[in-house]
């Protein structure tokens, strides 16, 4: 009893001795360091900011840099092209009107993606395997996914039909090596007395290999109406392109193509019917430095690009002309190119033309 009580007379008597002094019972080697609760705060508020942002970043440094350039493309900007194309352009020679229309019919048809489309359909509808989803390879590399977005996934009726590219390679019809991301949809619509197809595109890649390799993308709708007394009615209102460093867009744009009873005499009234294209809208084009509208003065008669048999188009901007066919050229010429200044340029044969302004490229 006397001992515990000495004891605790001892470190009593030690602890007023530090009290009073100012010493440490601390090793002498140890610096302190002070640390207050909002420091503490602040440290673990860093300390997850860190982590979020290293869960952020890839995790190797060597997985990024092994892949391959097409999965870290970066889509074109729309918007910065745009720009190029907010004024009328200035038309200052005749050819500039067969640029104008080589450039309008190769959107009006869905510029590159119109083969990429026929091949995936067909491609599906040749061998589908009647379930809602689907995965195709491509012909030199990389897949299509197909979902049927129809009732039940059923293949009649109303439906549409969804393509998303990854990474999808090939040689499409007789067009130059593509690679795409992004996806191709196309609604059905069985209409009593009509049907009507909504296609719609958002896709991106390169064109080209080596050194021809550019970047391409395409995005907006069509609508295609097939009403039941024949014909077809196109409308689109908004498609654009971007193909390296040019832009081209069509805004508001309608054709339709009409058939008419013509004067033949034979026996079967399909023979005597011909087909007439009206044709009108806003085209916009880099490479002619604005934008250009576009309308059928005259219906073009059996119009098949880049020429018709006979027919007019109309095209406006900063100055004013026309494309004619056939007799509407007032000469033997096919194709006249003609300035509102009377400047004029013609071709005695449709494929001349067409090789000039390179139509169906």
């Amino acid at each position: 009893m006397l001992k515990a009580d000495g004891s605790r007379a001892l470190a009593l008597a030690a602890l007023v001795l530090v009290g009073l002094t100012g010493c440490s019972l601390r090793p002498p080697d140890v610096d302190p360091k002070v640390v207050r609760v909002g420091e503490v705060a602040q440290q673990s508020q860093q300390s997850h900011q860190s982590a979020d942002e290293a869960a952020s970043e890839p995790a190797s440094a060597e997985n990024s840099d092994g892949a391959d350039d097409s999965s870290r493309e970066t889509k074109p900007s729309f918007a910065e092209q745009r720009e190029q194309v907010s004024r009328p352009a200035q038309l200052d020679e005749p050819e500039a009107l067969g640029r104008a229309l080589a450039a309008f019919y190769r959107m009006r048809s869905r510029a590159f993606m119109a083969p990429v489309a026929s091949h995936v359909q067909g491609t599906v509808n040749l061998g589908g395997s009647g379930g809602d989803r689907e995965t195709r390879r491509c012909p030199d590399g990389g897949v299509f996914h197909l979902e049927w977005q129809g009732p039940d996934g059923e293949r009649s009726g109303s439906r549409e039909l969804l393509y998303q590219f990854d990474q999808c390679r090939g040689h499409f019809g007789d067009g130059p090596m593509l690679s795409l991301n992004g996806y191709y949809r196309r609604d059905f619509r069985p209409l009593v007395g009509r049907e009507q197809v909504i296609e719609s595109f958002d896709v991106h890649g390169y064109q080209g290999e080596g050194s021809q390799r550019q970047p391409i993308a395409l995005r907006g709708e069509q609508r295609v109406l097939r009403p039941a007394e024949g014909g077809v009615v196109r409308s689109t209102e908004r498609m654009e392109m971007v193909l390296g460093e040019t832009y081209t867009a069509l805004r508001g744009v309608r054709d339709e193509i009409t058939p008419e009873e013509g004067e033949g005499d034979s026996d079967f009234a399909s023979f005597n019917t011909r087909f007439v294209t009206t044709i009108e809208g806003r085209l916009f084009s880099s490479e002619l430095g604005g934008w250009v509208d576009i309308a059928t003065g005259t219906g073009l008669v059996e119009q098949q690009a880049p020429c018709s048999a006979s027919g007019v188009v109309a095209i406006s901007a900063e100055r004013n002309g026309e494309v004619r066919f056939g007799p509407h050229t007032g000469t033997h010429h096919r194709v006249a190119l003609e300035l509102e200044s009377g400047e004029v340029v013609r071709y005695e044969r449709c494929s001349s033309f067409g090789e000039a302004f390179g139509f169906g490229r």
